[in-house]
């Protein structure tokens, strides 16, 4: 037998010090699960908070009385800061001027090729204002430790208008 075995058979029975050996197995992978879950309940956060400034402003456009230049700054900014004039920033770098706000003019009620209704309207035609923008999330560098470039989220809303 050789000296590595008898060691070996030496430690064979001796339970001391395993739940050590087992903590330092399973603590690094419980820390960047966690580490995981976490990043992606930002990012979701993120996209939500998104998601209503994007959707405020369209219905904000939607109802708006007043010339189309001002109803979009103001609209801008409620999207970014939800207020529409000065606010607190609902999003870390998100900017008004990246919130894109367009008229989509006299949208078919129906799609012609299929017959199907795609606005209830007693017209042929509807207006629909459109609101997109985009955001660069580079987070707190989790996935940036993975190799992972910074995400670009994508937000749309469109909206009929009302207003007018």
């Amino acid at each position: 037998m050789t000296r590595f075995g008898k060691i070996i058979r030496r430690f064979q029975g001796d339970e001391n010090g395993v739940a050590l050996v087992e903590a330092a197995i399973t603590i690094p992978l419980v820390l960047l699960l966690s580490a995981g879950v976490f990043e992606f309940s930002n990012i979701l956060n993120t996209r939500l908070l998104l998601e209503a400034g994007v959707e405020d402003a369209g219905r904000y456009m939607a109802r708006c009385s007043s010339d189309w230049a001002t109803c979009k700054g103001r609209a801008q900014n409620l999207a970014a800061n939800g207020a529409v004039a000065n606010g607190s920033a609902r999003v870390t770098g998100w900017l008004p001027a990246t919130v894109d706000i367009t008229k989509a003019v006299s949208l078919d009620a129906v799609d012609v090729a299929t017959g199907t209704q795609l606005y209830l309207s007693s017209t042929t035609t509807v207006d629909v204002v459109d609101v997109t923008t985009s955001y660069s999330y580079s987070g707190f560098g989790f996935l940036s430790y993975l190799g992972f470039s910074p995400l670009t989220l994508r937000v749309s809303h469109q909206e009929r208008v009302i207003g007018w």
